[in-house]
């Protein structure tokens, strides 16, 4: 089976309840999906990688996955788990929607939500993709990989 494996940075803020500022926020994930073919419907990939929310977390580890759907659901949803420097485990839950007059926008802006472990909304966040920052460096990331669900991938070589 051939997958495929990208690595992705993604930017923004959290806005909490009360406060009037916006807290940075900001993800570096590489991704690994066991199927390229996978993308004509949904391919889930593991998403592994750090976190770093102000306030909360300054470098945390962060694990989850990415649901890639942008041709049958026409989304991309994000979901990772991390642990903030309180101790506590926190998850990310976000979804771009592709498609419509935004088509370009859907790519790279992701709102979405950070909860605690017990389902308490820690903030509302947006982050986005920056094309001039992170284009460059995601395109040279990406590799097809072979392997069998459910085990790691491998880069295949391609040139």
């Amino acid at each position: 089976m051939i997958g495929f494996r990208f690595d992705e940075v993604m930017e923004g803020t959290v806005q909490r309840e009360g406060e009037r500022f916006d807290r940075p926020f900001r993800f570096d994930f590489r991704v690994r999906a066991p199927d390229v073919l996978g993308m004509a419907g949904t391919a889930i990939g593991d998403a592994t990688g750090r976190a770093r929310l102000d306030g909360l977390a300054k470098d945390a580890p962060a694990h989850g996955r990415l649901e890639l759907s942008p041709f049958r659901e026409r989304h991309i949803r994000y979901v990772f788990e991390f642990r903030g420097d309180d101790g506590h485990s926190y998850r990310f839950d976000g979804r771009k929607t592709i498609g419509g007059a935004a088509f370009l926008r859907g790519w790279t802006h992701l709102p979405g939500e950070v909860t605690r472990a017990d389902g308490t909304v820690y903030g509302k966040a947006l982050l986005r993709f920056s094309f001039r920052r992170h284009l460059a460096d995601l395109l040279r990331s990406i590799r097809l990989t072979r392997g069998r669900a459910g085990r790691r991938s491998e880069p295949v070589d391609v040139g």
